[in-house]
C-alpha cells in the first residue's frame, strides 16, 4: 500500500501559513455595521484565494477548488453560488479566444511587420525602438492575447535582435542591448493591451462590469478613449526606458539590410497564413462595427473558431488539448462567482462606502487622482491582469461614480490602468515574466524603470480625464 504522502506541487508552508491566518480572522473578527457575518466570511474566503494564487501555493485552480470546498462546507455558500460565474459569457469568450490565437500565431505575420518596420526605420536605436512599437501596434487588435503576442513575436524578436546587434556593432554587449529592448518592448505589450478592447483578453472583464453600471462600451468608443493618452505613452517610451538601459549606439550599422534579409527568408505567405490573416480582418471589422451590424463579440468569436475549424487552420483535437485555456476558464468562473457572492452578500457595498467616506471631503479631481493612483499600485500585490480586474475593478469604479465622478471616465481610465499598471514589476503578468527570463534585465533596474513609466502613464490619463471630468 503506498504510504500517504502530500502532493509536491503544493508549498504546505505558504498554504498553513494562509489556512491558520485565516481561521484566525474567521474566529476572532466579527461582523461590523453594514457587514454581516456571512459577508465577513466570504471576504475572509476571497482574500485567502487571492493570496494562494499570488504565492503560488499550488496550481491556482486546484487552490481555487479546495477555497470552494471550505466555502460550502462551511455553509458561506451554497453549490449553485459556486457556479455562478460558469454561466457568465466572460470565462467561454476567453476558451474561444485562446483557441483563436493558436491559428494566429501560426502565420509570420507579426515578424513580417516588424521586419517591413525595421526596413524602413531601423537605421538607428530610436527607429528600431519605434519599429517594435508599431509591430506591437498593428499586431495587437487582431491577436486578442497580449501573452501569445509576446511569445509569437516579442520574446523571439528581441532575443534575436540583441544577439546580432551585439555580434556586429563594436562595444555594445547583448546585454545591454537585449536589457533595452526587454524594457521597450514589455512596456509598449502593456500599453497596447490598453489602446485596443481586443487586444487583452481580461479586458472582456471589464466591458461586462461596465454594463452592469449601465455603459455600453463598443469597440470603437474604447479605442477613441484610449488612443490619446495611448499614443503620447507609447511615444515617449524609447526614451524613459533609455535612461535605466543605455545601448551605447545610435547607428545600427547593416540591420536595414538584415530585416530585408530575414523578410525573404520568411517566402511568400502560405494559402494558409493568407486564409488565417484574411479571417481575423475580417472579424476585427466585425468586432468595431458589433453595435452597427448586431453581432456579439462572442458570436464573431465563435464564427472565427468554427471557420477555422471547417477549413482545417486549428484541429478540434488542438482546441480539447489546450491545458491553459481550460484552466483559465475554470479559474476566471470561480473567481467571478466568488465576486458575485460578495456583491449579493453586501460586501463590496460595504467596502465603497468606506472608502467614499474616507475620501467625500476631497473635490471630484483630487479624489479621482487619489483612486486613480491607489488602483494603478494595486498591480504590486497581483501577478495577472485578470485576477486584479476581478478583485478590484467593479469596487473602485463604483467608489469614483459614488464619489460624482463621471462614470464614462473613471471606466474607461481604470480599463487603461488595468492593461498598463502592468508596467510596474517583472511578475505583473505571464508578458512581463517571460520577457524577464531572458536575463537580461535584473529586477532593480526593472521597478526602477516601471515606476518612472507608470509616473508618465498616470499623467497622460489622469490629464485626459480631466478635461471629461
Amino acid at each position: 500500500m503506498k504510504k500517504f504522502e502530500i502532493n509536491p506541487e503544493i508549498k504546505i508552508f505558504r498554504f498553513l501559513t494562509i489556512l491558520g491566518i485565516s481561521v484566525l480572522a474567521w474566529i476572532f473578527l466579527k461582523p461590523v455595521p453594514g457587514l454581516s457575518e456571512k459577508a465577513l466570511h466570504m471576504l475572509i474566503i476571497f482574500v485567502a484565494s487571492m493570496v494562494g494564487i499570488m504565492l503560488e501555493v499550488c496550481h491556482p485552480v486546484a487552490f481555487l477548488l479546495i477555497t470552494m470546498l471550505v466555502a460550502n462546507l462551511t455553509g458561506t455558500i451554497e453549490v449553485k453560488e459556486s457556479f455562478s460565474g460558469f454561466s457568465n459569457i466572460v470565462p467561454w469568450l476567453l476558451f474561444l479566444v485562446l483557441s483563436l490565437t493558436t491559428a494566429i500565431t501560426k502565420t509570420t505575420l507579426g515578424m513580417r511587420l516588424a521586419y517591413i518596420f525595421m526596413r524602413f526605420f531601423g537605421k538607428g536605436i530610436t527607429g528600431l525602438s519605434y519599429s517594435i512599437i508599431m509591430t506591437e501596434f498593428f499586431v495587437a487588435p487582431i491577436l486578442p492575447s497580449n501573452t501569445a503576442r509576446a511569445a509569437s513575436v516579442g520574446y523571439p524578436l528581441v532575443t534575436s535582435l540583441a544577439k546580432y546587434i551585439s555580434s556586429k556593432i563594436k562595444g555594445v554587449s547583448e546585454q545591454a542591448i537585449g536589457g533595452y529592448l526587454t524594457l521597450l518592448y514589455s512596456s509598449s505589450n502593456a500599453v497596447c493591451s490598453g489602446i485596443f478592447l481586443t487586444a487583452m483578453i481580461s479586458n472582456a472583464i471589464i466591458i461586462e462590469a461596465m454594463q452592469d453600471v449601465g455603459i455600453q462600451t463598443t469597440w470603437l468608443s474604447w479605442f477613441k478613449y484610449a488612443i490619446v493618452p495611448g499614443a503620447l505613452i507609447l511615444a515617449i517610451i524609447p526614451f524613459i526606458v533609455r535612461i535605466f538601459c543605455h545601448p551605447k549606439t545610435t547607428e545600427l550599422g547593416n540591420i536595414q539590410e538584415q530585416a530585408q534579409r530575414n523578410y525573404n527568408e520568411l517566402g511568400a505567405l502560405t494559402s494558409d497564413e493568407k486564409f488565417i490573416i484574411a479571417t481575423f480582418m475580417l472579424m476585427l471589422l466585425m468586432w468595431i462595427f458589433a453595435e452597427i451590424i448586431h453581432v456579439p463579440v462572442l458570436v464573431t468569436t465563435l464564427l472565427g473558431v468554427c471557420v477555422f475549424y471547417v477549413r482545417d487552420s486549428i484541429s478540434m483535437k488542438t482546441i480539447l488539448s489546450n491545458n491553459g485555456a481550460f484552466s483559465s476558464v475554470i479559474m476566471l468562473a470561480i473567481l467571478i462567482s466568488y465576486v458575485n457572492c460578495l456583491s449579493s452578500f453586501g460586501a463590496i457595498q460595504w467596502f465603497t462606502s468606506i472608502v467614499s467616506n474616507l475620501i467625500s471631503g476631497c473635490s471630484v479631481k483630487i479624489s479621482f487622482v487619489i483612486l486613480s493612483v491607489i488602483y494603478f499600485l494595486t498591480h504590486y500585490f497581483f501577478t495577472g491582469e485578470g485576477s486584479r480586474i476581478i478583485a478590484l475593478y467593479m469596487t473602485f469604479l463604483g467608489i469614483g461614480i459614488s464619489l460624482g465622478i463621471d462614470k464614462v471616465t473613471v471606466a474607461m481610465t481604470f480599463a487603461l490602468f488595468s492593461a498598463m499598471s502592468s508596467v510596474l514589476t517583472n511578475y505583473s503578468g505571464p508578458v512581463a515574466i517571460m520577457m524577464f527570463s531572458s536575463g537580461y534585465v535584473p529586477s532593480k533596474k526593472w521597478f526602477s524603470c516601471g515606476i518612472v513609466t507608470a509616473v508618465a502613464i498616470l499623467a497622460m490619463c489622469i490629464s485626459v480625464a480631466f478635461v471629461r471630468i
